[in-house]
């Protein structure tokens, strides 16, 4: 089959190539690409795969290269993406993970759950007002101010800070960023609110509220020696939650949402409910998550699958390969929230980068989604959706939508 080139951003306007994911599957699960702008990559296609190689960081590395599918344009950016704690390999991976896991306690996002039902109460009172709204700005709307109350963000600067979040998120899409100016550029405006925010808590942590008091003095030990978030990890640590947040979580619901206009009786068994059972959730992220692929760069020569792949070289994990993958999953082109198992990799499969958020993500949708489920009889499209230019997350630029009432 010819060869699709899976780091074009473009590609994906017209959704993920499930068709030719499946015969990469079938036919070469370890395929090499070839890149018009770069050294070219392997794809592993394969859940067991994938799996292997997210626990296995000795060998495929995120410090190397960063996890970032386009390569740095420099060295010094390469050294700004391993401030986020996501481009680095244990031991550094794991003392810098303890310490922002501050932010992620079970108290810090069960103490959220008012504040996610009282704001999914009001989006959807608004969407059901019987005008055309754009589920994607609902979504990001709930998604971004979850994680802005996690930090503690005023309410006076959310809006500007979700201007530059989206900016970021969505940078290979030239309506969000006209020029479509690199990675380095679009996320100054971000490292400079985020700086200026920790200054803020380091001055006078007592007139703050939110994690970020919690990160500024959170230390761990070790061999007697402690450690500390420094404040160029403390302002990296912001677009790597802010942007996830908005990338994962509400392009995971506008996905639920379409899925509902596609096809009007798949959440039919919980309609009128008083809740979504997480099985719905876990499901939904399975079957249509929005976490495409993530890089790794090789550490040694080895061999897999009878292929070679040398030391340096890119290497993608397809998760949204792996999570239709027949080997693992009966039957996984449908949803079905009975499957079992129902181990997908949306969030990275086990490993030292399972995804630090997982659980306020899932808090979210489960909530978003039972507040759905329970008043809106049925969405109907209201406009052509756009899918978002962006090879990393699967999402939406625009989804208009009328919300009719049960």
């Amino acid at each position: 089959m010819e060869r699709l080139d899976l780091v074009d951003p473009s590609l994906y306007l017209d959704g993920v190539p499930r068709d030719y994911l499946r015969w990469l599957r079938d036919n070469e699960p370890v395929a090499w690409h070839d890149e018009a702008d770069g050294p070219g990559y392997w794809v592993l296609s394969r859940y067991d795969d994938v799996v292997a190689a997210n626990r296995d960081w000795q060998r495929y590395s995120n410090a190397l290269k960063g996890s970032s599918i386009e390569e740095a344009r420099s060295e010094e950016e390469l050294e700004v993406r391993r401030r986020i704690f996501v481009n680095q390999d244990p031991p550094d991976h794991t003392r810098h993970r303890k310490l922002v896991s501050h932010a992620f306690t079970p108290g810090h996002v069960r103490r959220m759950t008012p504040l996610i039902e009282e704001t999914c109460s009001r989006l959807v009172d608004g969407l059901l007002d019987g005008e055309v709204h754009d589920f994607v700005d609902v979504a990001e709307e709930l998604s971004f101010q979850m994680v802005a109350t996690l930090f503690g963000v005023p309410e006076a600067d959310r809006p500007e800070l979700l201007a530059i979040t989206r900016q970021l998120a969505d940078f290979q899409d030239p309506e969000v960023n006209p020029g479509l100016a690199p990675r380095p550029e679009v996320q100054q405006a971000m490292f400079a609110y985020g700086a200026g925010l920790v200054a803020e808590v380091r001055a006078d942590p007592d007139a703050h509220r939110g994690v970020v008091v919690d990160l500024v003095q959170a230390e761990v030990v070790e061999d007697g020696e402690v450690h500390r978030l420094s404040d160029l990890e403390l302002v990296a640590f912001f677009p790597a939650v802010l942007v996830g947040g908005l990338s994962t979580t509400a392009h995971a619901m506008t996905e639920a949402v379409h899925a509902w206009i596609e096809d009007p009786t798949i959440f039919e068994p919980w309609l009128g409910g008083d809740e979504c059972p997480p099985q719905v959730v876990e499901e939904l992220l399975r079957w249509r998550g929005p976490v495409m692929s993530f890089r790794r760069t090789a550490t040694e020569d080895h061999e897999l699958r009878g292929q070679a792949i040398r030391a340096g070289d890119k290497v993608l994990l397809s998760y949204a390969s792996a999570n239709r993958d027949e080997r693992h999953f009966g039957d996984p082109d449908r949803f079905d929230a009975e499957r079992t198992p129902l181990d997908h990799v949306a969030f990275g499969g086990g490993g030292p980068h399972f995804c630090i958020g997982a659980q306020l993500a899932r808090l979210d949708l489960r909530l978003v989604l039972g507040e759905l489920f329970r008043r809106v009889a049925s969405f109907e499209a209201a406009g052509e959706p756009q899918r978002l230019r962006a090879n990393q997350f699967a999402g939406w630029l625009h989804h208009p939508v009328v919300a009719h009432p049960r």
